[in-house]
């Protein structure tokens, strides 16, 4: 017959197999630092600008959920706008905004590239480089992306005004690191937290038994 010691010993190992559990389903699902879409690192120099909204945006009929902006600040400035919206994007949507952009703005002055394909975020995406001179010299340069997902796409547009951001392949490769933050669950801490309870269970078993 258990004694009122072997009780309150069976209560207490209990309860500490529960916390060890509640805390590895804790520490097993990751949380993103922003949920949505979002960049993995910033650039030095950018701040989050809540104002900021963008009169020209690449699917100017489709419903707009969200927007959000990065911008430096000055006589020249570079700015980055995020722009979710309902619904995937195929390749031929894609393609018509772009050709529907550089029919309303296009000019000598500002040619658009053609549009590539490539992967972001491990989704579908389109992009292409939007190049503005002035008097001959360079102006800025802006690369806009659309990157697809199930039930939503977000559009991509980095702007340099600046001169320290004036580079096509720097564009791209900032725009790559989009992502769309959310909470993904860690396999390795939750295979850990079982593996710790069922040990714990088996040997709060056995010491029971040997009572």
């Amino acid at each position: 017959m258990k004694s009122p010691t072997d009780y309150a010993s069976e209560r207490i190992a209990l309860g500490f197999m529960a916390l060890v559990l509640v805390f590895c389903l804790l520490v097993g699902c990751s949380k993103p630092a922003l949920e949505g879409g979002q960049f993995r690192d910033r650039p030095e120099g950018f701040a989050f600008d809540a104002n900021a909204t963008k009169a020209r945006n690449v699917f100017p009929g489709r419903e707009q959920l969200d927007q959000r902006a990065w911008a430096t600040f000055g006589e020249d400035h570079n700015s980055i706008f995020v722009t979710h919206y309902a619904g995937p994007a195929t390749r031929e949507q894609v393609q018509a905004a772009r050709d529907d952009q550089e029919a309303r703005y296009g000019r000598k002055d500002l040619r658009f590239g053609n549009l590539e394909e490539m992967i972001i975020d491990g989704r579908p995406a389109w992009g292409w480089l939007e190049t503005q001179t002035y008097k001959g010299e360079l102006s800025s340069l802006q690369y806009k992306a659309v990157v697809s997902y199930e039930t939503a796409c977000y559009t991509v547009e980095f702007f340099a005004g600046r001169e320290d951001w004036q580079d096509e392949y720097a564009l791209r490769a900032f725009v790559n690191t989009f992502e769309v933050g959310r909470t993904k669950p860690n396999v390795h801490a939750i295979v850990a937290g079982a593996v710790l309870l069922v040990g714990g269970f088996a040997a709060f078993r056995k010491i029971g038994t040997m009572g």
